[in-house]
């Protein structure tokens, strides 16, 4: 049986290596699931303090909202 998530959202980096280091930066604690390489599931209730890490390491990710 699969496996449905609610209240979560996905981070998705051009390359593998780049969400390893944001993992590593710290990105790590708000993952819910690692999708593959290049993609997680992050908690949707903690977008807040995920955006104020990665400002803080200097970060400009894109918003969609679906």
């Amino acid at each position: 049986m699969g496996t449905i998530f609610r209240g979560v959202a996905i981070i998705e980096c051009a390359d593998a290596a780049h969400l390893d280091e944001l993992s590593a930066a710290g990105l790590d604690r708000f993952v819910v699931l690692r999708l593959g390489p290049t993609a997680a599931i992050v908690d949707h209730d903690r977008l807040p303090a995920l955006q104020k890490l990665l400002e803080r390491l200097g970060e400009t990710p894109r918003r969609v909202n679906s």
